[in-house]
């Protein structure tokens, strides 16, 4: 029956996959390091057989964002601009594909 359906949400950073390419670069990139694919499924396997709800990789990301929630808006886009959050503005797809 439906008791026996348990789910683990996982919230993973940025991943090593090669899907896209940009230059990855914080001013503390210990904070929000790039996730390697092996690693990420190790701690996916390890969460759900522990049979944990959510999994948030990685594990210091909850405190920060406790913090982050926390600033006055004016603080956080000075804080987001210092850490490098214009990660987006340098994304280069790396295969083609037709979009119908």
């Amino acid at each position: 029956g439906i008791d026996q359906v348990k789910v683990t949400a996982v919230f993973p950073h940025f991943i090593n996959t090669g899907f896209c390419c940009w230059s990855y670069s914080l001013n503390c990139p210990s904070c929000f390091p790039l996730l390697e694919p092996e690693w990420v499924a190790d701690q996916i396997i390890t969460a759900t057989r522990e049979e944990r709800n959510e999994l948030v990789l990685p594990r210091v990301t909850p405190l920060l964002l406790i913090h982050l929630i926390t600033m006055p808006p004016a603080v956080f886009r000075r804080f987001s601009k210092w850490m490098g959050s214009e990660l987006m503005a340098t994304f280069r797809q790396t295969r083609e594909h037709k979009i119908d």
